[in-house]
């Protein structure tokens, strides 16, 4: 009982100590003052919830000062009750402390809980053993409460504790294969199950380890696992073993070796219930071993661990982990391929098209290729999809890749393939495969086949097959009214631009003439500047040789102005390999381009023989024109233009319906990609 002085200040005390009876600061400090009147009810002099004040210097200390008010007599007893949050357990703290208003003075009582402090209080709420008070004046007053519930990990395979989910795992990595038959029958030299010849989940590892992410509850005592190895069946027991108790850190293992388990972090799972233990375990089974030890060759099986708590202290369970069957893969050879690759062209199956006298393979044509002496494409499992991938090289672009399985995709084209896993000197043929997309060109004479065999965990060495020459051209027409890109020849006319029509009439399939351009490659070029210059060795079938073919050629076709109005001028963009610029080629006559209209409004010539207007040489002169009667008269360029853009004027003279055009490669190390026109 602490004393004080009506009418004068009085201050409240108190000091949290730790374990060690070192000094703690809690995580609030609160006071509430009061006393009963008369009639026994509470009257309030400070608010519950009032905070307290840290005595500074002083950790752990906190006080409270309030004025002892005058109206008060002897007779009135003064209660202080302090509240403090322990910060290691959360738990409320509650300190009451009575003043007698007679006598002058304060007070303090310092309480020591040996195994959790919790402060210099005269009313304390706590849970331990071995709580000493040292009373240094006043009366103590001890409040015990009741215990929380308890708060345990999940058990082994659940998620029923306050850990979360502890599903188990086997720890061995799974990919779906297809199960082969054993050639010698149901266990020789493996066995499945019935698994024989559908897809089903495979591994190579020969152990399986089973854990849960953290600890779980219900060791100590009389708690046991029991692991069990099923045959591929799921019934028949291929090996069984019981641990002892399970009560301590330690390795467990089977009469034989093959199986282990290793108990590890054991200790008290509730700190307020010390009887129930917890822990990690770890069960490790050789599985290959056990079937080896059967004369097996890998195969199927499962496991199931069995986890049983203490009777005493638990009570549950037992808590069963079945694994999902797996088949071990212990024989996984890569596919091979002992024989060869060919490719050939199929005859009857080919879709060509002509530029400029060669002949090129084009989108739909079809070829043969064939593969011999594919060896263990199926072992203990094989892929369950893709066993022979086939690719080739070069025209990737139009020939697809091949994935092809003898039991899936493409199964119609093998030969001498069995489910057995021993099968040797499986064949693979393919006449139809197709060349499919536009917008690819190969000429050259590297175009091969590779073939590889695949299993679920590898792929095979590739083989290849001999080279082939082909030429392949698959872009769609890409000629219009007033666009030229060299892809095709529909447009193009001979040199009478097709008697004045202004639709294409050139024969692709002719070999060409001397002067005549060639378009190959997407290019318009001289002959023999082409990539190839004898395309009589190259298929689909012997072309002409233009080694010799030089010198200046040309190439002829009308653009096509379906607008109404009448044209002044015009613009043409050319793009392509040129010595210099488009205009600084024209100006030197390296290229040379004839305009002629198709027809004029007023005047002047028009027509396919009409007096050609020059765009290469001099400039337009306006003094000069005279529309192409005279040379120098004829002269359309003018000195706008720049780059590989050329402006052109008609002189004063409409244009009508477009123009026929001449374009004339005098060097040949000139080449065109495009010609796009646009009237104005």
């Amino acid at each position: 009982m602490a004393k004080g002085i009506i009418g004068e200040p009085f201050t409240f005390t108190v000091l949290f100590l730790d374990a060690n009876g070192d000094p703690i600061t809690p995580t609030s400090s609160v006071i509430e003052v009061f006393y009963f009147d008369s009639a026994g009810d509470k009257q309030s002099l400070v608010a519950a919830a009032t905070p307290m004040v840290a005595v500074a210097g002083d950790t752990g200390r906190y006080s409270y000062t309030f004025t002892i008010p005058g109206a008060l007599t002897p007779a009135d007893q003064i209660y202080g009750v302090m509240t403090g949050v322990d910060p290691t357990t959360g738990m409320d703290i509650v300190v009451e402390q009575e003043v007698d208003p007679f006598e002058p003075g304060g007070g303090e009582i310092e309480i020591q809980d040996e195994g959790a402090s919790l402060g210099s209080f005269s009313v304390v709420n706590f849970v331990g053993a071995d709580v000493e008070v040292l009373d240094v004046g006043g009366v103590a007053t001890v409040y015990i409460p009741p215990l929380p519930p308890p708060s345990y990990s999940s058990h082994w395979d659940t998620s029923d504790g306050n850990n979360g989910s502890q599903t188990v795992t086997d720890g061995i990595s799974r990919s779906t294969a297809r199960i082969s038959t054993p050639h010698g029958g149901e266990g020789t030299p493996f066995k499945t199950g019935g698994w024989a010849g559908t897809d089903q989940s495979a591994t190579l590892s020969t152990t399986a380890t089973f854990t849960t992410p953290s600890s779980t509850t219900g060791f100590g005592g009389d708690a046991s696992a029991e692991i069990t190895v099923y045959d591929a069946d799921g019934v028949s027991v291929l090996e069984a073993y019981t641990t002892p108790a399970l009560d301590a850190d330690a390795t467990h293992t089977s009469g034989s070796g093959n199986i282990a388990a290793t108990i590890s972090s054991y200790g008290i799972d509730d700190a307020f219930y010390p009887a129930r233990q917890k822990a990690n375990m770890s069960v490790a089974v050789d599985v290959g071993a056990i079937l080896t030890g059967l004369g097996r060759d890998g195969g199927r099986y499962n496991c199931t661990v069995t986890m049983t708590p203490d009777s005493a202290t638990d009570g549950s369970g037992p808590y069963t982990y079945t694994q999902t069957a797996v088949f071990i893969d212990t024989n996984p050879t890569t596919p091979s391929i002992s024989g060869a690759v060919t490719l050939t062209e199929t005859p009857a199956s080919i879709v060509t098209r002509y530029l400029s006298g060669v002949l090129y393979y084009d989108t739909g044509s079809q070829f043969t290729v064939e593969v011999t002496g594919i060896d263990q494409l199926n072992r203990n499992t094989s892929s369950a999809t893709g066993n022979l991938t086939i690719t080739s090289t070069s025209v990737g672009g139009t020939l697809p890749t091949l994935n092809e399985s003898p039991f899936g995709s493409g199964a119609a084209n093998f030969t001498g393939w069995t489910n057995d896993e021993n099968t040797d000197g499986v064949s693979y043929s393919k006449d139809d495969w197709e060349f499919t997309g536009t917008g690819y060109r190969y000429l050259g004479s590297s175009v091969t086949a590779t073939a590889s065999g695949n299993d679920t965990w590898a792929n095979g060495a590739t083989s290849t097959s001999a080279t082939l020459d082909l030429l392949v051209d698959t872009y769609s027409p890409a000629s219009s009214d007033l666009a030229e890109y060299f892809n095709d020849e529909d447009r193009r006319q001979d040199s009478t631009y097709n008697g004045g029509a202004t639709a294409g009439n050139w024969n692709s399939a002719a070999s060409l003439a001397s002067g005549e351009g060639m378009v190959c490659d997407g290019n318009l070029t001289v002959p023999n500047q082409a990539p190839i210059l004898d395309w009589a060795a190259y298929k689909p079938t012997g072309g002409p040789n233009y080694t010799a073919l030089g010198g200046t050629v040309s190439y002829y076709r009308a653009f096509v102005d379906t607008a109404v109005s009448n044209r002044t001028a015009m613009s043409l963009s050319l793009s392509g390999t040129f010595l210099g610029t488009a205009v600084s080629d024209l100006a030197a006559e390296d290229l040379r381009i004839y305009v002629r209209r198709v027809a004029s409004a007023s005047g002047g010539g028009a027509g396919p023989t009409s007096n050609p207007l020059r765009v290469h040489g001099a400039l337009y002169n306006f003094a000069t024109f005279d529309d192409g009667a005279t040379v120098a008269g004829s002269y359309i360029r003018e000195a706008s233009s720049s780059g590989n853009t050329i402006n052109i004027t008609f002189g004063g003279y409409s244009c009508e319906g477009g123009i026929y055009i001449e374009i004339e490669i005098a060097n040949p190390g000139i080449h065109l990609d495009s010609a796009v026109v646009s009237f104005v």
